[in-house]
C-alpha cells in the first residue's frame, strides 16, 4: 500500500561521515512511510561527557497510522562455547545512495539471509569470540522487554523500528539483575528499543520506550563505531521515557528515567551535534544499563 509521506527528523543512526568531528544529521526531508522516524549520523571522533541537558520540545509531525504484526526473531539458547556464524558468512548487503541520511550497510539480507539476521542474541560466555557486543544488563527490580532492529527495514526504507508486516526484529526479556549479549555484524546500523514489561508503540506502529542506538564499523566512516541513548521518540508523543546508560572506553550516553539526559538525545535536541559515544576502529564492547536510574 502506497502511503503519504511524513516528516523525517534526524536524531537517531547511520548517515554520513564527516571528516572533521562527531556529527548528527538533524535534516526534515520527506519519505514514504508513517509517523516520525528519529536517525542520527555515524560518530567519528571521542567526545568527552556532555553535561545535563533540558531544551524546548519540537513539535511531532502528524501522519496515518499503520497496522501490522511481527514475529520474534530466534534467540540463540546454546550452552556450547563454540562461535555462532551470522548467516551469510558475514558479508554485508548492498546499501542505498540516494541519500546520505538513507545509508543502509548490513542489515543481514546478503546470500539469501533474512532481514536482521546481523544481530544475535549469544550465550554470554562465547561474548569476545564477537567483535561488536553489546551487554545489556537489567538494573530495575522489574522485567524489561527488548526489542532489537536495524534502522533500515526489509523494505530498504526507514521502517526497521516499526511494527510491519513479516518484519522479524530481536525481541528478548531480561529479569531483574539479569544481563544478556547481542552480538551485531560489521557495518550494522540499528536500534534496540526497551521498557518495563513490554516495548509500546506510537500510534503509527513505531517502537517507543527508551532506544539505545548502535553504529558498528560503518563501512562509510572508516571502520568507526558510536552508540548513545535517546528518548526522541517517546518524548515526541508524550510517552514514557524509562532510564537507560549504554558505556564505553570510560564515555557513558545517559537518559533518565523521565527524559532527562547526559550525552545523549532527549526531546528539542534534533539540532544539536556531537552526542553519544565515538568509538575507533575495532573490536568494542557496549555495556548497556537497562532500568538505570541514577
Amino acid at each position: 500500500m502506497q502511503l503519504p509521506h511524513f516528516l523525517l527528523l534526524a536524531g537517531a543512526l547511520g548517515a554520513a561521515a564527516h571528516p572533521s568531528g562527531h556529527m548528527h544529521l538533524h535534516r526534515n526531508l520527506h519519505t514514504k512511510r508513517d509517523g516520525p522516524v528519529f536517525v542520527k549520523n555515524v560518530h567519528s571522533r571521542p567526545t568527552v561527557k556532555a553535561t545535563s541537558t533540558t531544551v524546548a520540545p519540537a513539535p511531532a509531525a502528524s501522519t496515518p497510522s499503520v497496522k501490522s504484526t511481527e514475529t520474534s526473531a530466534t534467540e540463540s539458547t546454546s550452552d556450547s562455547n563454540e562461535y555462532i556464524a551470522f548467516c551469510g558468512g558475514g558479508a554485508s548487503s548492498k546499501r542505498a545512495t540516494y541519500a546520505q541520511i538513507m545509508y543502509t550497510g548490513n542489515t543481514g539480507t546478503a546470500n539469501g539471509c533474512a532481514w536482521n539476521s546481523n544481530l544475535m542474541v549469544v550465550p554470554n560466555n562465547i561474548a569476545d569470540k564477537y567483535q561488536y557486543v553489546q551487554e545489556y544488563t537489567n538494573v530495575a527490580s522489574e522485567p524489561y522487554q527488548v526489542i532489537c532492529a536495524n534502522k533500515m527495514g526489509a523494505d530498504g526504507q526507514l521502517t526497521g523500528m516499526f511494527k510491519v508486516d513479516g518484519q522479524n526484529p530481536l525481541i528478548f526479556t531480561l529479569k531483574p539483575g539479569e544481563t544478556k549479549t547481542v552480538v551485531a555484524d560489521a557495518n550494522t546500523q540499528g536500534v534496540c528499543a526497551f521498557a518495563p514489561n513490554e516495548v509500546p508503540t506510537t500510534k503509527y506502529g513505531q517502537y517507543a520506550g527508551v532506544w539505545a542506538e548502535f553504529d558498528f564499523a560503518n563501512t562509510s566512516n572508516n571502520g568507526w563505531s558510536g552508540a548513545d541513548c535517546s528518548s526522541l521518540v517517546a518524548q515526541a508523543y508524550d510517552m514514557d521515557v524509562p532510564g537507560c546508560r549504554m558505556s564505553q572506553g570510560g564515555v557513558d550516553s545517559t537518559i533518565y528515567p523521565g527524559g532527562k539526559g547526559d550525552n545523549a538525545y532527549t526531546k528539542g535536541m534534533e539540532d544539536l551535534d556531537g552526542i553519544g559515544l565515538n568509538i575507533p576502529a575495532g573490536k568494542t564492547t557496549v555495556k548497556v544499563l537497562v532500568g538505570f536510574s541514577g
